[in-house]
């Protein structure tokens, strides 16, 4: 059973969270973790723990205590009746396992009046063979999880991404206000 949990500056799987994100996302992809955390943006920080794959630890009373297995993270924004999710990434070894679908439908779950976005990299830029399958995979999977297409591109940190959705298209110009609202009092943020 999967159960998500908020991160935050002291939580114990902090860590776990952090190697991930450091792991999952180039550095021009990222932004400095301590931004996820800090109140300025609000923000869904949320680790996904499998309860039922955790490691058996000790024997309490006739059961077997288990702690949660880590599967990976999300990190999302909303506002209005758009939310975006910014960072999202699985435990690698436990990828193509079911656990990503799961996560997006704890997602939608709790947002389920709202059209969700996600950016993929633009596979078209590509700089060889094995990036382009890894950006198709991204895109299938999100496909399959009820993900479309969405008119929205754009280049941030270098990198051009292109908007998939779910619940309904998002216009460029919802986009771009949207960030525009969420980053309205940071003196300097870039928004795509």
């Amino acid at each position: 059973m999967l159960q998500y949990f908020e991160v935050t500056k002291k939580s114990p799987w902090l860590p776990q969270v952090k190697a991930l994100y450091e792991s999952a996302f180039p550095a021009n992809e990222r932004i400095p973790i301590k931004h996820l955390l800090d109140d300025k943006i609000k923000r869904e920080f949320w680790a996904f723990f499998d309860k039922e794959e955790g490691e058996n630890h000790a024997e309490v009373g006739k059961e077997i205590a288990a702690t949660p297995m880590f599967c990976g993270f999300s990190n999302s924004i909303t506002h209005g009746s758009i939310t975006n999710i910014v960072y999202f990434a699985v435990v690698p070894e436990l990828r193509s396992r079911g656990y990503g679908s799961k996560i997006l439908q704890a997602i939608r779950r709790q947002h389920p009046n709202t059209r969700i976005v996600v950016d993929i990299e633009v596979e078209e830029d590509s700089k060889n063979a094995e990036e382009l399958e890894r950006r198709n995979r991204r895109r299938e999977f999100y496909t399959r999880n009820g993900f479309d297409s969405s008119p929205v591109d754009y280049v941030w940190q270098g990198e051009h991404y292109r908007l998939l959705s779910a619940g309904g298209t998002v216009t460029e110009k919802e986009f771009r206000d949207f960030w525009k609202e969420i980053l309205k009092d940071i003196p300097g943020a870039m928004y795509p």
